[in-house]
């Protein structure tokens, strides 16, 4: 992993971690595509790809199923 991998973990831990009020700034829509660029991104083997999956999966299980 990469010093940037680690540095966006660390931000993205701090936050799923942290008990703070969500707001309601995406639509379903705007989530999903967000999630699904998140994938792309970690498909790669770029810095920052291992913590853009992980980001990914996290939103992904907030995410409500279609149907």
């Amino acid at each position: 992993m990469s010093d940037i991998d680690d540095r966006l973990l660390a931000l993205v831990d701090s936050v799923v971690e942290c008990d703070e009020q969500r707001l309601p700034l995406l639509t379903l829509r705007e989530a999903r595509a967000v999630v699904e660029l998140l994938q792309l991104l970690g498909s790669g083997r770029s810095e920052g790809a291992y913590a853009a999956r992980h980001l990914a999966d996290n939103l992904a299980r907030r995410i409500p199923n279609a149907g």
